[in-house]
């Protein structure tokens, strides 16, 4: 039994978060006709030089040694027999190149530390199932049953009021889900908490070689950020204040501010305001004028619990709530729309294609962004830092 299987329960009421236009799969322009056979032309192969491999340099990563790049003046083509030469092909290639080769290294690294983490986890869980003297599925299923009581009524109406999407059904039409969806976050912090607790008991030495892409530099010097200035683990968030999963991850950051309040793990808040939320790009630049008066959490926090009602007059009264100097406020507000550019523009290039987004150490994060999920990255890294 995976305790993460029972998530996909909660399909039906919940999402996991707000895809930018950007971010959406894309149309299918041409469709072939039914029973039609499939036909492909093949190029004549170039009649000049072959092109040549670029060689790694010396100290690349393991990623960047994995790269297809071509050499600099590489005849790729040949028209009328005039050659046509890598750098003729534009800047956009190399961007496209090294998007492919970040994602291509982060799968790749991501399928390879899943698969020996699903090893561990039947190693660790079978080991201490024998020692209890049951089956493996009966021995995880008592574990989460001890720890995950049924939720009360007041807990189940907390859930559902604060994570419902804007088209779900009544709360009485999907009561037995939002039960399934509460045990299923909580059963996924017991479960990680019984890992961490199997794990520290053995001892397991993770040989693969890391073939992650290159870290990003998402933090700008004007990103607010809570935390160790030393941190050896970085968590940078792309967050629309407009985006209903964004109030929720906002929750869970909370929690993990705390839980790490005495490690050195570091919290950074970025702008990525979607297009369709017509609130969210003002509301970015009231928090980011906030942060010049060193009072951008309190309105983070404000923005996030009145996100329904995010008016200029609501986000003036906020402003003035948190006690923002109302002259500083409004000059801030000629000038602070470049800053919010920036951090979409650095969205953009990161491959930011929705919110909440989060980057652990320069890494994209696509695992669950729960408590637990997120815990379970952060410490891996912690652990990493310490060689």
């Amino acid at each position: 039994m995976h305790v993460r299987t029972l998530i996909g329960a909660a399909a039906l009421v919940f999402a996991a978060g707000c895809l930018s236009e950007r971010g959406k799969p894309p149309a299918n322009k041409q469709v072939a006709a039914a029973g039609a056979p499939a036909t492909t032309t093949k190029a004549p192969a170039p009649s000049g030089p072959p092109a040549m491999r670029a060689p790694a340099n010396p100290g690349s990563s393991l990623c960047e040694q994995a790269s297809l790049k071509l050499a600099p003046g590489s005849v790729v083509a040949q028209i009328d027999g005039v050659d046509i030469k890598l750098e003729d092909l534009g800047d956009q290639l190399v961007q496209a190149e090294n998007k492919a080769l970040r994602q291509y290294c982060g799968e790749v690294a991501r399928v390879r530390e899943a698969a020996l983490e699903n090893i561990v986890q039947q190693k660790v869980l079978t080991a201490a199932a024998e020692k209890a003297g049951k089956p493996i599925n009966d021995y995880v299923q008592g574990r989460m049953e001890a720890a995950v009581p049924a939720p009360s009524d007041a807990e189940i109406e907390a859930f559902y009021s604060s994570r419902k999407s804007p088209d779900a059904p009544p709360l009485d039409q999907v009561r037995d889900q939002v039960v399934q969806a509460i045990k299923a976050e909580k059963s996924e912090e017991a479960f990680m908490g019984m890992l961490a607790e199997l794990r520290a008991t053995s001892a397991i030495d993770n040989r693969l070689p890391d073939v992650r892409p290159p870290a990003l530099e998402l933090a700008a010097t004007h990103s607010p950020w809570l935390g160790s200035a030393d941190a050896k683990v970085q968590v940078v968030e792309f967050s629309d204040f407009e985006c209903p999963y964004c109030s929720r991850a906002a929750d869970t950051l909370k929690q993990l501010k705390e839980k790490y309040a005495d490690k050195p793990v570091q919290f950074v808040f970025r702008h990525f305001p979607l297009s369709f939320h017509p609130n969210a790009r003002p509301a970015a630049e009231y928090a980011q004028c906030a942060h010049e008066q060193e009072k951008f959490w309190p309105l983070h926090d404000e923005i996030f619990a009145a996100q329904r009602e995010l008016s200029t007059d609501k986000l003036k009264e906020l402003a003035t709530k948190v006690g923002l100097d109302t002259a500083k406020l409004d000059e801030c507000l000629t000038r602070v729309g470049a800053l919010v550019e920036a951090d979409m523009k650095a969205a953009g290039e990161a491959g930011v294609g929705g919110t909440p987004s989060f980057y652990i150490n320069g890494q994209n994060f696509d695992g669950n962004p729960s408590v637990a999920g997120l815990s379970e990255a952060i410490d891996a890294e912690l652990a990493r830092a310490k060689g």
